[in-house]
Protein backbone atom coordinates (compact mmCIF):
# COMPACT_ATOMS: atom_id res chain seq x y z
CA UNK A 1 0.00 0.00 0.00
CA UNK A 2 1.25 3.32 -0.85
CA UNK A 3 0.43 6.25 1.50
CA UNK A 4 1.07 9.88 0.56
CA UNK A 5 1.47 11.76 3.93
CA UNK A 6 3.52 15.10 4.49
CA UNK A 7 6.09 14.94 6.96
CA UNK A 8 3.89 11.93 8.64
CA UNK A 9 5.36 10.77 12.10
CA UNK A 10 4.77 6.85 12.75
CA UNK A 11 3.99 6.37 16.29
CA UNK A 12 3.75 3.13 18.03
CA UNK A 13 1.93 3.98 21.19
CA UNK A 14 1.64 1.66 23.79
CA UNK A 15 -1.64 2.26 25.32
CA UNK A 16 -2.36 0.54 29.33
CA UNK A 17 -5.72 -0.48 30.28
CA UNK A 18 -7.39 2.60 32.25
CA UNK A 19 -10.44 3.65 34.26
CA UNK A 20 -10.68 7.00 34.19
CA UNK A 21 -11.50 8.56 30.97
CA UNK A 22 -12.42 12.32 29.36
CA UNK A 23 -15.89 13.27 29.04
CA UNK A 24 -15.15 13.82 25.66
CA UNK A 25 -13.96 10.38 23.30
CA UNK A 26 -14.00 11.98 19.93
CA UNK A 27 -12.93 9.34 17.94
CA UNK A 28 -8.88 8.49 17.27
CA UNK A 29 -7.38 5.77 15.66
CA UNK A 30 -6.35 2.79 18.02
CA UNK A 31 -2.64 2.43 18.06
CA UNK A 32 -2.34 -0.28 20.10
CA UNK A 33 -3.83 -2.83 17.28
CA UNK A 34 0.12 -4.46 16.86
CA UNK A 35 0.52 -4.87 20.93
CA UNK A 36 -0.26 -7.97 22.66
CA UNK A 37 -0.60 -7.89 26.60
CA UNK A 38 -0.48 -11.42 28.54
CA UNK A 39 -0.86 -12.04 32.36
CA UNK A 40 1.94 -14.29 33.09
CA UNK A 41 3.32 -16.24 36.11
CA UNK A 42 7.12 -16.07 35.80
CA UNK A 43 9.73 -14.80 33.51
CA UNK A 44 11.12 -17.92 32.19
CA UNK A 45 11.91 -18.80 28.61
CA UNK A 46 9.11 -21.11 28.65
CA UNK A 47 6.49 -18.72 29.90
CA UNK A 48 8.17 -16.19 27.35
CA UNK A 49 7.49 -18.34 24.48
CA UNK A 50 3.83 -19.20 25.14
CA UNK A 51 2.88 -15.67 26.12
CA UNK A 52 4.42 -14.65 22.82
CA UNK A 53 2.21 -16.78 20.68
CA UNK A 54 -0.72 -15.75 22.77
CA UNK A 55 -0.09 -12.33 22.41
CA UNK A 56 0.26 -12.66 18.54
CA UNK A 57 -3.25 -14.44 18.59
CA UNK A 58 -4.51 -11.57 20.49
CA UNK A 59 -3.32 -9.05 17.71
CA UNK A 60 -4.61 -10.98 15.02
CA UNK A 61 -7.58 -10.73 16.69
CA UNK A 62 -7.44 -7.28 17.06
CA UNK A 63 -6.46 -6.65 13.67
CA UNK A 64 -9.14 -9.01 11.51
CA UNK A 65 -12.04 -8.27 14.10
CA UNK A 66 -12.54 -11.77 13.81
CA UNK A 67 -11.57 -15.29 16.37
CA UNK A 68 -11.85 -17.37 13.68
CA UNK A 69 -8.88 -16.36 11.50
CA UNK A 70 -6.97 -17.86 14.23
CA UNK A 71 -8.02 -21.45 12.62
CA UNK A 72 -6.40 -20.15 9.20
CA UNK A 73 -3.85 -22.98 8.58
CA UNK A 74 -1.01 -20.16 7.80
CA UNK A 75 -1.91 -17.99 10.67
CA UNK A 76 -1.36 -20.92 13.17
CA UNK A 77 2.11 -21.59 11.40
CA UNK A 78 2.91 -17.76 11.90
CA UNK A 79 1.91 -18.19 15.36
CA UNK A 80 3.86 -20.79 16.39
CA UNK A 81 6.80 -18.78 15.03
CA UNK A 82 5.67 -15.15 16.28
CA UNK A 83 9.57 -14.48 16.85
CA UNK A 84 9.28 -13.32 12.86
CA UNK A 85 7.21 -11.09 13.54
CA UNK A 86 7.97 -9.45 16.65
CA UNK A 87 9.70 -5.72 16.89
CA UNK A 88 10.11 -5.79 20.90
CA UNK A 89 8.41 -7.21 24.21
CA UNK A 90 9.22 -6.85 27.50
CA UNK A 91 7.80 -7.33 31.70
CA UNK A 92 6.09 -5.01 33.28
CA UNK A 93 3.99 -5.41 37.34
CA UNK A 94 0.77 -4.19 36.84
CA UNK A 95 -0.63 -4.42 40.64
CA UNK A 96 0.03 -8.27 41.82
CA UNK A 97 -0.43 -9.00 37.78
CA UNK A 98 2.85 -9.89 35.86
CA UNK A 99 2.16 -8.64 32.09
CA UNK A 100 4.28 -9.39 29.29
CA UNK A 101 3.82 -7.49 26.36
CA UNK A 102 5.17 -8.02 23.15
CA UNK A 103 4.88 -5.58 20.06
CA UNK A 104 4.62 -6.94 16.32
CA UNK A 105 5.50 -5.86 13.13
CA UNK A 106 2.29 -4.45 11.80
CA UNK A 107 2.26 -3.86 7.80
CA UNK A 108 3.91 -7.85 8.03
CA UNK A 109 0.47 -9.12 9.74
CA UNK A 110 -1.29 -6.93 7.63
CA UNK A 111 0.33 -8.45 4.74
CA UNK A 112 -0.46 -11.93 6.51
CA UNK A 113 -4.04 -11.44 6.30
CA UNK A 114 -4.52 -10.43 2.59
CA UNK A 115 -2.29 -13.14 1.46
CA UNK A 116 -4.78 -15.16 3.16
CA UNK A 117 -7.66 -13.55 2.12
CA UNK A 118 -8.88 -12.69 5.75
CA UNK A 119 -10.81 -9.65 6.99
CA UNK A 120 -8.59 -6.20 7.72
CA UNK A 121 -10.07 -4.16 10.23
CA UNK A 122 -8.46 -0.08 10.04
CA UNK A 123 -7.24 1.55 13.01
CA UNK A 124 -10.09 4.03 12.76
CA UNK A 125 -12.79 2.38 14.87
CA UNK A 126 -16.00 4.08 16.49
CA UNK A 127 -16.30 4.68 20.13
CA UNK A 128 -18.93 3.54 22.24
CA UNK A 129 -20.28 5.14 25.35
CA UNK A 130 -21.90 2.33 28.04
CA UNK A 131 -24.09 2.55 30.53
CA UNK A 132 -24.17 -0.54 32.62
CA UNK A 133 -26.68 -1.45 35.50
CA UNK A 134 -26.06 -4.59 37.84
CA UNK A 135 -28.99 -5.50 39.91
CA UNK A 136 -28.43 -7.26 43.38
CA UNK A 137 -29.98 -10.05 43.93
CA UNK A 138 -31.30 -9.71 47.63
CA UNK A 139 -31.68 -5.90 47.65
CA UNK A 140 -33.13 -5.54 44.27
CA UNK A 141 -31.01 -1.85 43.86
CA UNK A 142 -29.97 -1.14 40.80
CA UNK A 143 -26.42 -0.30 40.50
CA UNK A 144 -25.27 2.15 37.51
CA UNK A 145 -21.33 0.93 37.69
CA UNK A 146 -19.32 4.16 36.44
CA UNK A 147 -15.68 5.95 36.57
CA UNK A 148 -16.35 6.59 40.05
CA UNK A 149 -17.71 3.35 41.73
CA UNK A 150 -17.31 -0.65 41.03
CA UNK A 151 -14.33 -0.50 39.49
CA UNK A 152 -13.42 -3.80 38.98
CA UNK A 153 -16.45 -3.79 36.41
CA UNK A 154 -15.10 -1.37 34.57
CA UNK A 155 -11.64 -2.89 34.43
CA UNK A 156 -12.86 -6.04 33.51
CA UNK A 157 -14.65 -4.16 30.15
CA UNK A 158 -11.73 -2.23 29.63
CA UNK A 159 -9.23 -5.21 29.47
CA UNK A 160 -11.91 -6.71 27.09
CA UNK A 161 -12.16 -3.75 24.82
CA UNK A 162 -8.44 -3.67 24.80
CA UNK A 163 -7.95 -7.41 23.89
CA UNK A 164 -10.27 -6.66 20.90
CA UNK A 165 -8.79 -3.27 20.16
CA UNK A 166 -11.80 -0.97 20.57
CA UNK A 167 -12.96 1.97 22.83
CA UNK A 168 -15.79 1.58 25.63
CA UNK A 169 -16.13 4.37 27.73
CA UNK A 170 -17.66 4.41 30.73
CA UNK A 171 -19.82 7.15 32.01
CA UNK A 172 -18.12 9.38 34.82
CA UNK A 173 -21.05 9.29 37.49
CA UNK A 174 -21.30 12.58 38.12
CA UNK A 175 -23.98 15.49 39.10
CA UNK A 176 -25.04 15.79 35.03
CA UNK A 177 -24.74 11.90 34.13
CA UNK A 178 -27.29 11.66 37.14
CA UNK A 179 -29.62 14.33 35.93
CA UNK A 180 -29.67 13.05 32.34
CA UNK A 181 -29.20 9.04 33.09
CA UNK A 182 -30.87 7.21 36.04
CA UNK A 183 -30.51 3.64 36.81
CA UNK A 184 -34.12 2.78 36.10
CA UNK A 185 -33.71 4.58 32.69
CA UNK A 186 -30.90 1.78 31.59
CA UNK A 187 -32.72 -1.29 33.49
CA UNK A 188 -35.67 -0.54 31.17
CA UNK A 189 -33.56 -0.19 27.90
CA UNK A 190 -35.10 3.12 26.98
CA UNK A 191 -32.38 3.30 23.79
CA UNK A 192 -33.56 6.87 22.64
CA UNK A 193 -33.87 8.30 25.32
CA UNK A 194 -30.59 7.32 26.85
CA UNK A 195 -29.00 7.87 23.20
CA UNK A 196 -30.32 11.85 23.49
CA UNK A 197 -28.69 12.04 26.79
CA UNK A 198 -25.47 11.18 25.94
CA UNK A 199 -24.14 13.69 23.93
CA UNK A 200 -21.66 15.23 26.00
CA UNK A 201 -19.63 12.34 25.37
CA UNK A 202 -19.81 12.72 21.66
CA UNK A 203 -18.75 8.67 20.82
CA UNK A 204 -20.40 6.88 17.96
CA UNK A 205 -21.83 4.65 19.69
CA UNK A 206 -24.07 4.32 22.86
CA UNK A 207 -24.91 0.87 24.39
CA UNK A 208 -27.55 0.49 27.41
CA UNK A 209 -27.02 -2.73 29.40
CA UNK A 210 -28.40 -4.24 32.56
CA UNK A 211 -27.36 -7.59 34.45
CA UNK A 212 -30.18 -9.60 36.62
CA UNK A 213 -31.23 -12.77 37.40
CA UNK A 214 -33.79 -14.86 35.57
CA UNK A 215 -35.17 -18.19 35.50
CA UNK A 216 -33.29 -19.95 33.02
CA UNK A 217 -36.30 -22.46 31.59
CA UNK A 218 -33.89 -25.00 29.81
CA UNK A 219 -31.64 -25.73 32.84
CA UNK A 220 -34.78 -25.00 35.83
CA UNK A 221 -32.32 -22.78 37.69
CA UNK A 222 -31.55 -19.32 38.08
CA UNK A 223 -29.04 -17.32 35.80
CA UNK A 224 -27.70 -14.23 35.46
CA UNK A 225 -28.62 -12.69 32.14
CA UNK A 226 -27.14 -9.51 30.34
CA UNK A 227 -29.01 -7.75 28.06
CA UNK A 228 -28.66 -4.44 25.90
CA UNK A 229 -29.04 -2.50 22.98
CA UNK A 230 -26.23 -0.67 20.72
CA UNK A 231 -27.21 2.66 18.86
CA UNK A 232 -25.83 4.83 16.55
CA UNK A 233 -29.02 7.10 16.56
CA UNK A 234 -30.10 4.97 13.56
CA UNK A 235 -29.77 1.72 13.69
CA UNK A 236 -30.52 -0.59 16.67
CA UNK A 237 -28.80 -3.57 18.08
CA UNK A 238 -30.28 -5.62 20.86
CA UNK A 239 -29.03 -8.99 22.39
CA UNK A 240 -29.18 -11.46 25.74
CA UNK A 241 -26.19 -13.20 26.76
CA UNK A 242 -26.86 -15.75 29.44
CA UNK A 243 -23.85 -16.97 31.82
CA UNK A 244 -22.92 -17.79 35.80
CA UNK A 245 -21.30 -14.92 36.98
CA UNK A 246 -20.97 -10.89 36.00
CA UNK A 247 -16.89 -11.44 35.06
CA UNK A 248 -17.97 -13.47 32.16
CA UNK A 249 -20.96 -11.82 30.88
CA UNK A 250 -19.07 -8.44 30.68
CA UNK A 251 -16.43 -10.23 28.68
CA UNK A 252 -18.68 -12.19 26.39
CA UNK A 253 -20.40 -9.09 26.10
CA UNK A 254 -17.57 -7.60 24.50
CA UNK A 255 -16.56 -10.16 22.17
CA UNK A 256 -20.07 -9.91 20.65
CA UNK A 257 -20.26 -6.09 20.41
CA UNK A 258 -16.54 -6.08 18.82
CA UNK A 259 -17.72 -8.76 16.11
CA UNK A 260 -20.82 -6.88 15.57
CA UNK A 261 -17.98 -3.71 14.77
CA UNK A 262 -16.13 -5.78 12.57
CA UNK A 263 -19.32 -6.78 10.58
CA UNK A 264 -19.74 -3.61 9.72
CA UNK A 265 -16.29 -1.58 9.70
CA UNK A 266 -13.65 -4.57 8.98
CA UNK A 267 -12.92 -5.47 5.13
CA UNK A 268 -13.13 -9.22 3.67
CA UNK A 269 -9.87 -8.58 1.33
CA UNK A 270 -10.94 -11.90 -0.74
CA UNK A 271 -13.40 -9.30 -1.86
CA UNK A 272 -11.36 -6.54 -2.71
CA UNK A 273 -9.72 -7.43 -6.13
CA UNK A 274 -11.82 -4.22 -7.72
CA UNK A 275 -9.75 -0.82 -7.47
CA UNK A 276 -12.09 2.24 -7.16
CA UNK A 277 -10.80 5.83 -8.64
CA UNK A 278 -12.73 8.61 -5.88
CA UNK A 279 -12.16 12.27 -6.37
CA UNK A 280 -13.23 13.51 -2.53
CA UNK A 281 -13.41 17.57 -2.28
CA UNK A 282 -12.98 19.01 1.55
CA UNK A 283 -14.12 22.31 2.57
CA UNK A 284 -13.14 24.87 5.02
CA UNK A 285 -9.55 24.22 4.67
CA UNK A 286 -7.97 27.12 4.95
CA UNK A 287 -4.80 26.04 6.44
CA UNK A 288 -1.66 23.81 5.59
CA UNK A 289 -2.17 22.18 8.99
CA UNK A 290 -6.10 21.42 8.18
CA UNK A 291 -3.86 20.28 4.77
CA UNK A 292 -2.00 17.62 6.45
CA UNK A 293 -4.49 16.49 8.70
CA UNK A 294 -7.01 15.19 5.97
CA UNK A 295 -4.11 14.10 3.55
CA UNK A 296 -2.96 11.95 6.77
CA UNK A 297 -6.62 10.54 7.81
CA UNK A 298 -6.98 9.29 3.85
CA UNK A 299 -3.58 7.53 3.70
CA UNK A 300 -3.66 6.17 6.77
CA UNK A 301 -7.90 4.06 6.10
CA UNK A 302 -6.52 0.43 5.68
CA UNK A 303 -8.76 0.67 2.21
CA UNK A 304 -6.20 2.99 0.62
CA UNK A 305 -3.93 2.47 -2.12
CA UNK A 306 -2.81 5.70 -2.66
CA UNK A 307 -4.35 9.41 -2.59
CA UNK A 308 -3.19 12.78 -3.49
CA UNK A 309 -3.64 16.21 -4.01
CA UNK A 310 -5.63 16.80 -7.31
CA UNK A 311 -6.87 20.56 -6.84
CA UNK A 312 -7.25 23.29 -4.57
CA UNK A 313 -9.42 26.15 -5.12
CA UNK A 314 -9.91 28.71 -2.10
CA UNK A 315 -10.67 26.71 1.16
CA UNK A 316 -11.48 23.37 -0.54
CA UNK A 317 -8.93 20.44 -1.45
CA UNK A 318 -10.08 18.12 -3.49
CA UNK A 319 -8.01 14.32 -3.36
CA UNK A 320 -7.64 11.35 -5.86
CA UNK A 321 -8.05 8.46 -3.67
CA UNK A 322 -8.09 4.73 -5.42
CA UNK A 323 -9.76 3.18 -2.90
CA UNK A 324 -10.22 -1.14 -2.78
CA UNK A 325 -13.80 -1.18 -1.42
CA UNK A 326 -17.08 1.06 -2.79
CA UNK A 327 -17.51 4.87 -2.20
CA UNK A 328 -20.72 3.53 -0.40
CA UNK A 329 -18.28 1.57 1.74
CA UNK A 330 -15.69 4.30 1.80
CA UNK A 331 -18.16 6.90 3.57
CA UNK A 332 -19.56 4.35 6.07
CA UNK A 333 -15.88 4.07 7.20
CA UNK A 334 -15.33 8.23 6.59
CA UNK A 335 -18.50 8.97 8.79
CA UNK A 336 -16.11 7.71 12.05
CA UNK A 337 -14.08 11.04 11.68
CA UNK A 338 -15.69 13.65 13.87
CA UNK A 339 -13.50 16.63 11.74
CA UNK A 340 -15.11 15.21 8.17
CA UNK A 341 -19.21 15.96 8.15
CA UNK A 342 -20.99 15.77 5.46
CA UNK A 343 -22.58 19.25 4.68
CA UNK A 344 -26.74 19.32 3.72
CA UNK A 345 -25.11 19.29 0.16
CA UNK A 346 -23.24 15.97 0.03
CA UNK A 347 -24.00 13.98 -3.34
CA UNK A 348 -22.88 10.13 -4.29
CA UNK A 349 -22.95 10.09 -7.99
CA UNK A 350 -21.23 6.84 -9.24
CA UNK A 351 -22.54 7.84 -12.44
CA UNK A 352 -20.54 10.69 -13.23
CA UNK A 353 -18.99 11.87 -16.85
CA UNK A 354 -15.72 11.31 -15.32
CA UNK A 355 -16.20 8.03 -14.35
CA UNK A 356 -15.18 9.08 -10.59
CA UNK A 357 -17.24 9.72 -7.72
CA UNK A 358 -17.89 12.65 -5.92
CA UNK A 359 -18.01 13.02 -2.20
CA UNK A 360 -18.16 16.14 -0.48
CA UNK A 361 -17.18 17.00 3.00
CA UNK A 362 -16.65 19.98 5.10
CA UNK A 363 -13.68 19.78 7.61
CA UNK A 364 -14.67 20.42 11.44
CA UNK A 365 -11.46 19.77 13.11
CA UNK A 366 -9.06 22.03 14.17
Amino acid sequence: MNYFVLNKVLLFIVIGVTTLMTPYAVSAPIEHLNVGQITVTDQSTFAQKRAGKKAFQQVIVKMSGDPNTLNNAQVKKSAASFEQFLIASSFSQDGEKLVYQAEFNQQKIVELLRSEGLNIWGARRPSALLWLVIEDDSTKIKNLITQQNNVNYSNIVQQAAYQRGIEIVMPIGDLTDSMNVAPMDVWGLFSSSIYNKSARYNTNYVIGAKIGVVFDNFTASEKLQLSYFVTNGQTIKTTDIVGNDVNTLLAEFVDQYSSYLAGVYAIDTSETTEFFEVKLSVSKIDTLMKYRKVLEILSSLTVTQNVEISSQTKDISTFQLRSNVSPARLKTILELEKSLRVPEYQSLAPSSPSGKVLIDYEWRGN
